[in-house]
């Protein structure tokens, strides 16, 4: 039987997942997948204007295409210590957006928040569920930076750092992305001993919430019985709906899900294939 993990996402794939990246879960969260666009000519800048709604006139400028407009504005309500609008400096700074890609400035931002962050003191309002997510996405963020290092800078591949970051969001704050990242360090013996169980157990709560990637791995290794008895249909089944949500995204990083569940077809029987549609009717009432 073959290894699953040699048959895993190759490290610059997984890596893309989180380092400059964001799926869409946490964009959605965030207040970022809204391509709502005013026509109304966006206020300016003023002495009254308060942090919130320069973050909210930046938003619009982002979503309006004005990026490097709305790293200024952002710039304004970050200095009055606005959480969303130093995380979405940090994103802007990773995905060279408005400003030219700088890991080290986004690794600053995505510190800081982390640094700042005082989880006790949150409640269960909008505001603090959303910036729970970005505190969330920034220990993420941080994870993988510490994961892989940022060449030309102080910030050295430190895998248990990366280890515990991803410790945190996963476990503190259910974070999908957060979960999938340790898994895969479980998964490679990264920062942690290999433990193919635990990697698992995360992948299955990452998928639960609709995690691709998780979906994907989680479905390969139940077809390839890496943990237990082999349960071909269910992860046909896993891979199959991980496969759905890659196409639809379009992105070239996905492309390895696709391969992943072509190559599982290709080794699969029809009654596997069978049993797999069966479980994805039974699954949606079908």
């Amino acid at each position: 039987m073959a290894n699953a993990a040699s048959e895993l996402p190759p490290p610059e794939a997984a890596s893309a997942l989180t380092a400059g990246g964001i799926g869409a879960s946490t964009a959605e969260t965030l207040g970022l997948m809204n391509t709502t666009v005013s026509d109304e000519v966006p206020p300016t800048l003023g002495d009254k204007t308060t942090a919130s709604e320069a973050f909210n006139m930046a938003r619009n400028l982002y979503r309006r295409g004005e990026k490097t407009e709305a790293m200024n504005v952002l710039q304004f309500a970050a200095n009055q210590g606005h959480i969303g609008a130093r995380w979405m400096i940090g994103r802007m700074y990773a995905r060279g957006e408005g400003t030219a890609p700088d890991d080290y400035k986004a690794f600053e931002y995505f510190r800081d928040i982390v640094a700042d962050a005082n989880v006790e003191d949150m409640d269960d309002t909008p505001e603090s569920r959303q910036n729970a997510a970005y505190i969330s996405h920034a220990l993420v963020q941080l994870g993988s930076y510490y994961r892989e290092g940022i060449p030309g800078s102080n910030v050295k591949p430190n895998p248990p750092l990366a280890v515990s970051l991803y410790s945190r969001a996963a476990y503190n704050f259910g974070d999908p992305s957060a979960q999938f990242n340790l898994a895969m360090m479980y998964v490679e013996g990264n920062g942690v001993p290999k433990d193919p169980k635990r990697a698992m157990q995360l992948f299955s709560n990452a998928a639960k919430k609709g995690h691709g990637p998780s979906r994907a791995l989680l479905g390969h290794m139940m077809f390839k019985g890496e943990v237990g008895k082999r349960q071909p249909e269910i992860g046909l089944a896993w891979m199959g709906l991980a496969r759905q949500s890659a196409e639809q995204s379009g992105e070239a990083d996905a492309q390895w899900i696709i391969d992943l569940h072509e190559k599982a077809l290709a080794e699969s029987s029809e009654a596997e294939r069978k049993g797999a549609t069966g479980f994805l009717d039974r699954l949606f009432n079908r």
